[in-house]
């Protein structure tokens, strides 16, 4: 092409780029926006809290905030079948706090004062002492959002009692 040629080609397309991009500059990605349009794109203070509110849901799962809990089950122990459940308390992590998890288990047909193992993603997490066939366990897992993990209640032969769902 000659340069008389290429002078049109360049002015057209730079007049299709300003009136596709309503006469603003065409952003490089989508970390390049203005600050007034930030500004503009902004929720409300109170859409903000419904936001903030909405992330701190019950079973939120996301590690953002809020408590997630899954249902532990397993299969009957001498025709009883045991349950429990593992709570993620995740209220603080937003704020660079802890992760609290609590596990309660019941129904568990073994005599008292059993030790059973709490793994939490195959790495043991603390015992439960059974007492009337149940017991709690509560341990900070630090600053740490539970998403896609799973708690598991084994005998100290390794054999799985309970195990839950993957947090989501």
């Amino acid at each position: 092409m000659t340069a008389s040629k290429i002078v049109p080609v360049v002015a057209i397309g730079a007049l299709l780029l300003t009136v596709g991009c309503g006469g603003q500059a065409n952003p490089a990605g989508p970390t390049d926006v203005s600050s007034a349009s930030r500004a503009a794109r902004a929720p409300s203070p109170d859409v903000a809290s419904d936001i903030d509110a909405a992330h701190t849901s019950s079973h939120g799962g996301d590690g953002g905030g809020g408590t997630s809990t899954e249902t532990l089950t397993g299969p009957a122990i001498n025709g009883v079948t045991p349950s429990g459940t593992a709570t993620a308390d995740m209220s603080q992590f937003s704020s660079g706090g802890s992760t609290t998890l609590t596990v309660r288990i019941r129904n568990v047909n073994l005599p008292n004062g059993v030790p059973v193992q709490v793994t939490f993603d195959f790495k043991p997490l603390g015992t439960i002492t059974l007492s009337n066939g149940g017991g709690t366990l509560v341990s900070n897992l630090g600053h740490f959002g539970v998403s896609f993990d799973q708690v598991r209640i084994k005998k100290s032969d390794g054999t799985t009692i309970l195990s839950g769902g993957f947090f989501r």
